[in-house]
């Protein structure tokens, strides 16, 4: 996304559509993977509810980034 389209809330609106979705169409909790370093992610999911689960480690090229699971419900 470009800089002049950050801040607008369209993520924040995409990430709520997809979630109405997913509850309409699923049963059980939802589970999202975020980057430990994107904390403006982090507390926009938790603003919907979402908790810390767990970690991993996801495989960039020759790096491993610490990536945090999230549940819901």
């Amino acid at each position: 996304m470009s800089k002049a389209a950050q801040g607008l809330g369209v993520g924040t609106a995409l990430l709520k559509v997809a979630l109405d979705w997913m509850e309409a169409n699923s049963d059980g909790p939802l589970w999202i993977g975020v980057w430990s370093g994107n904390v403006k992610a982090q507390k926009l999911y938790a603003a919907y509810g979402f908790d810390k689960a767990g970690e991993y480690q996801y495989p960039v090229g020759a790096w491993r980034d610490d990536e945090f699971i999230l549940r819901r419900g």
